[in-house]
């Protein structure tokens, strides 16, 4: 899925809520099908996401509740459970 820019109101609001869909992570699973916007964690999480701009994050623990916003390019857990945004 290729990048939107979200200065545009209407790539916006279908990202801010979701509506470009999300990849159901669970176990040991990747996913690098595109741009990522957000990654919200449905059970504790040892994750690792690339980032396309800013700081990525290698092999963190990550509470069940929590969301990481970002522009990333790349998902992969090690454990748990995770809903990753397409942007």
């Amino acid at each position: 899925m290729a990048y939107s820019n979200l200065t545009n109101p209407g790539n916006y609001q279908l990202a801010a809520f979701g509506q470009k869909g999300f990849e159901h992570l669970t176990g040991v699973q990747s996913a690098t099908g595109g741009n990522y916007n957000a990654i919200q964690v449905l059970a504790e999480a040892s994750l690792t996401v690339t980032a396309s701009n800013g700081d990525s994050l290698p092999n963190v623990t990550v509470p069940t509740g929590m969301t990481i916003v970002g522009k990333f390019t790349a998902v992969s857990i090690a454990s748990g459970t995770v809903l990753a945004y397409h942007g």
